[in-house]
């Protein structure tokens, strides 16, 4: 890769709840294979966030990237575990298992005197504060964490070039009662989904109505099998999260809205407007000039399907820290 492609990059910092749907996973190594990205680090978020970012540093380990304990190596903080509206946690009960001895995985330790979700929402605001405009927010898991950052730095909305958030249903379907449909990672925390989604940040949703559009197939999980051990990595997982489903298939929910950052021509988004979100995290999206949020309306999901497998498989061939352009 060219100085300049380099310099043309988008940095990108991504939140995530990795390591209970796969998907989290391949969202990274997505990242990890797109040239268009400089990745400039991982919070977790939900749950036992310090497993999740021991699971992310393996991952990163597996490609080949420079981790925490390396000299400028990636930063990987577990942050804000519990959700702001008190709802339970969902834990599925394999996060993690499939990686081998987790302990030896290392991680960004908090700041002396600050908690997790404090020393993640501060690196946060202060990496988007350090170049104004240039940082993009990638959160694929429940909005916790982004929550706790604006609370604590309310300039963050602002500093940010975009946040890119996987989560809920747009497009009015409702469920057998008559309710509005929702969807994991917003029904996870209302509360921060509420706090986030009207937090004037430049805002991009992609929703299940439009990721349940693209399918991940057996036979591209064979060809990621074969992309080295990272890629031997993922697809056992995919392959768990299969059976843990009972499902021959499965969709790349949060690859397919990292593909925003990249790929921004294999979805359609709609007008900006502002959001209402319910106490159960179901979702309204209102047309409005002076809105920040704009919610994806569509994919070219053939082409979607196959940018992320060919992006995925680029991840997995960084191994010794090699990128390919």
């Amino acid at each position: 890769m060219t100085a300049s492609a380099r310099g043309a990059r988008r940095r990108v910092v991504l939140d995530t709840d990795l390591g209970t749907d796969v998907d989290d996973a391949l969202a990274l190594a997505l990242l990890l294979g797109s040239p268009e990205v400089e990745l400039l680090g991982v919070t977790t978020v939900y749950g036992d966030t310090g497993l999740r970012a021991r699971a992310t540093s393996r991952l990163l380990e597996l490609a080949g990237v420079p981790g925490p304990a390396a000299p400028g190596g990636l930063p990987v903080r577990a942050g804000a575990a519990a959700p702001l509206s008190g709802t339970p946690v969902w834990w599925a009960g394999h996060e993690g298992t499939l990686l081998g001895d987790l302990t030896t995985a290392t991680t960004t330790p908090p700041a002396p005197g600050r908690s997790a979700a404090e020393d993640a929402a501060d690196w946060l605001a202060a990496t988007a504060a350090s170049a104004p405009g240039g940082v993009d927010l990638l959160a694929i898991g429940p909005l916790t964490q982004v929550a706790t950052a604006l609370r604590h730095h309310p300039e963050l909305a602002s500093h940010l070039r975009s946040l890119v958030v996987m989560g809920g249903r747009w497009d009015g379907a409702l469920t057998p009662e008559g309710l509005l449909e929702d969807e994991h990672n917003l029904r996870s925390d209302a509360v921060a989904a509420a706090e986030v989604l009207t937090s004037g940040a430049t805002t991009l949703v992609v929703g299940l109505e439009v990721t349940q559009q693209v399918r991940l197939e057996p036979g591209d999980v064979e060809r990621i099998a074969a992309a080295g051990p990272l890629g031997a990595a993922l697809a056992a997982q995919v392959r768990q999260w299969w059976e843990f489903w009972d499902e021959p298939w499965g969709v790349p929910h949060d690859p397919v809205t990292a593909l925003l950052l990249v790929q921004p021509e294999l979805l359609e988004l709609g007008p900006p407007g502002r959001v209402e979100v319910h106490d159960r995290g179901a979702v309204v999206h209102h047309p409005d000039p002076a809105g920040t949020v704009r919610v994806a309306l569509g994919v070219d999901a053939e082409r979607a399907a196959a940018a992320v497998v060919r992006r995925v498989l680029a991840g997995c061939h960084r191994a010794g820290g090699r990128e390919r352009a």
